[in-house]
């Protein structure tokens, strides 16, 4: 498959891993160049059917410092819209849509943005040198976005509050207490046990991490209520695949199932 040349991040591929690599030096600082990249880098490797597991990560010292405040600097209210509209928007939905999971491999710092992007994702390891804040309070002087519902979603009203209002970074190991990322691990080790976890995914049926995940964001707001015919219709017309048939198989003669996706 051709790359297309993207100016702001690298897509590459190992085994059937993605990787999206933010290469913007030296903060990945966030506008509609990375923007567009961005969600053509997740069409690329959404529509790969090699990839099974998607990766993203950032160059230098850190995921990203957010939305570039120079390239704001002449934005009024509704070019900040159009903007934001893209940014916050179409690409969480982009995300959300996916038919593969997604990783978020953070060190250093992630701001604003940033967070946006980490937390839309379905997974996030943090390396011990990474923290992540939310300074649209005190640099913009407004609320910083759709982080309030990210934020709320992940760790309540409460503390998301005091992260918001003060714009104070949390450290990746409150950030993992808190549970806001998936786990914490050491800065040197952190590309290998991201992929050690994307490989480990990636060895599962590609159909059932596709409804496995399409399930997870369906039910995300349903009342309990509409929970059970939804999840029961799911597993069952999962049963039925080749997949499914094929995982059941191997387990009982103790080998490796051949995934065919179907």
């Amino acid at each position: 498959m051709t790359q297309r040349p993207y100016t702001t991040l690298r897509v590459q591929r190992t085994g059937h891993v993605g990787e999206i690599i933010l290469s913007r030096p030296p903060l990945n600082l966030i506008d509609y160049d990375l923007t567009y990249d961005y969600l053509a880098a997740l069409d690329e490797l959404d529509n790969d059917k090699d990839v099974r597991v998607l990766v993203l990560s950032g160059e230098g010292k850190g995921l990203s410092g957010g939305v570039d405040l120079k390239f704001l600097e002449s934005f009024g209210a509704t070019e900040m819209k159009e903007f934001l509209s893209l940014f916050y928007i179409k690409t969480v939905e982009r995300v959300r849509a996916l038919q593969k999971p997604i990783i978020a491999c953070v060190h250093g710092y992630a701001r604003e943005g940033a967070c946006t992007l980490a937390f839309a994702c379905d997974m996030i390891l943090a390396s011990d040198d990474a923290d992540f804040g939310y300074p649209g309070v005190p640099n913009l002087a407004g609320p910083p976005g759709m982080h309030v519902w990210h934020l709320q979603k992940l760790i309540g009203r409460m503390r998301a509050a005091e992260l918001i209002f003060t714009g104070e970074p949390i450290p990746a190991a409150e950030a993992a207490s808190l549970g806001l990322i998936t786990r914490m691990v050491p800065r040197d080790s952190l590309r290998d046990e991201t992929l050690k976890l994307a490989n480990k995914i990636a060895d599962m049926s590609p159909l059932a991490l596709r409804t496995t995940r399409e399930l997870m964001y369906r039910v995300e707001d349903m009342s309990f209520r509409e929970v059970p015919p939804t999840a029961l219709d799911s597993l069952a017309m999962a049963f039925a695949s080749e997949d499914s048939k094929e995982a059941r198989k191997a387990f009982i003669e103790k080998r490796k199932p051949v995934w065919k996706g179907k």
